[in-house]
């Protein structure tokens, strides 16, 4: 009888220390599993968010390149001043022929600049698609995070050069994968 009771506290003991370690065991895993997922969910809001910056970016260099370049610039003045010249020699190329100029050249420039800023304005969906990818990363717990996202969204939707979005996405991926390597120094004399 002694030996059954102290079998059965044995066995209650075992069982309770068992079922106690398997749920440490399952919540542990179960943490695990949660942080893996966050971080894997972090990481692709950081591709996102790239994604996104290398769009905007795509676009503005796009509409500069095609507005507000200095050869689209010549252009138009070409083009205002053609039409200000045909204008000028049908109408005699007196005083008069010179005013009634105007109106078609201002006419050239005028239509330019309200076709400039409607592409412009094109480009406020990639503004809104860089934000929109950057707050949860912006809003993060960790503050290396969040500053590395933030500088990023600075530095695409406050229009500064390429360099400096690099160098931010460069910020942002750090946080993630660690400094990236220097590059091997060269040797003098030659190269790599």
């Amino acid at each position: 009888m002694i030996e059954i009771m102290i079998g059965a506290a044995l066995a209650v003991v075992t069982t309770l220390l068992g079922t106690g370690f398997g749920a440490w065991l399952t919540r542990r895993h179960q943490l695990s599993l949660a942080a893996a997922a966050e971080e894997e969910q972090r990481r692709a809001q950081m591709q996102q968010l790239v994604i996104a910056v290398s769009e905007m970016m795509t676009a503005r260099t796009l509409y500069q390149e095609t507005w507000l370049s200095r050869t689209t610039r010549w252009r138009v003045g070409a083009m205002a001043a053609i039409e200000f010249w045909s204008t000028w020699r049908t109408r005699g190329g007196n005083w008069d022929g010179a005013v009634a100029g105007l109106a078609p050249s201002a006419r050239v420039i005028d239509l330019w600049q309200r076709r400039s800023v409607e592409e412009a304005a094109a480009l406020a969906p990639y503004a809104a698609k860089v934000a929109a990818a950057g707050l949860p990363l912006g809003m993060s717990a960790d503050p290396e995070l969040a500053a590395a996202a933030q500088k990023l969204m600075d530095a695409c939707l406050e229009g500064q050069d390429e360099g400096q979005v690099r160098d931010a996405i460069a910020g942002l991926r750090a946080v993630f994968y660690g400094p990236a390597p220097e590059p091997p120094p060269s040797l003098p004399g030659g190269s790599a």
